[in-house]
């Protein structure tokens, strides 16, 4: 029994994410380049799209995985808002549960490809959909797919854009827009924090 409280004990520590389209989207092909040794990264399964399924499928995913007997876990639900309002009232709708479970959620606009393009430029970067956000980094880098692993290409990069994230909230707040709505916003960067203090810990 101590031998394996042990072990248990010796666990690095883990953050599971969620995010639309699994290990076939954009965010796994970027966060998985954080896995280390010091720190576990797992992406949560499931095949819903919308944010109340995405949720509930997190939520099997923690129970199945016993996530809750980790010492030291951060779980992230990564959402595009997309610009649309029934979307950001679902995503609103949600946030209560994932404060119960200890689920952090994460908003991008109108994409999660808006955190890649802040390691571009910060001028101009008022979006209509995601698409064109996406032919703006291909644009940029020549081309662009949600499988490609844009981590190596960007990574010097990373400081910047984590400027630029927190300034384009700072100034939504100081605006008094909600969050959440503001066009374009990304708290991705709070992933990138959790990263640090996990792997300052070992």
């Amino acid at each position: 029994m101590a031998r394996r409280q042990f072990k248990q004990q010796q666990r690095r520590p883990l953050i599971v994410i969620c995010s639309e389209g699994e290990t076939k989207s954009s965010e796994y092909y970027y966060f998985r380049n954080y896995r280390t040794r010091d720190l576990r990264i797992q992406f949560s399964t499931g095949n819903s799209t919308d944010p109340k399924g995405m949720l509930d499928d997190l939520l099997k995913y923690i129970q199945k995985e016993d996530i809750k007997s980790e010492d030291h876990v951060k779980i992230f639900l990564v959402l595009d808002t997309d610009l649309d309002d029934r979307r950001i009232e679902k995503i609103k709708e949600i946030e209560e549960t994932c404060i119960e479970n200890n689920i952090e959620i994460i908003t991008s606009a109108p994409t999660f490809e808006i955190w890649l393009l802040l390691h571009y430029r910060s001028n101009k970067l008022r979006f209509n959909n995601s698409q064109d956000v996406k032919k703006e980094i291909e644009r940029i880098n020549g081309r662009y797919s949600e499988t490609m692993n844009m981590y190596n290409i960007i990574k010097s990069n990373t400081d910047q854009a984590r400027k630029i994230a927190k300034s384009l909230e700072e100034n939504a707040i100081s605006n008094h827009e909600e969050l959440i709505s503001a066009n374009p916003h990304t708290s991705i960067y709070k992933v990138l924090d959790t990263i640090d203090e996990f792997c300052q810990k070992k």
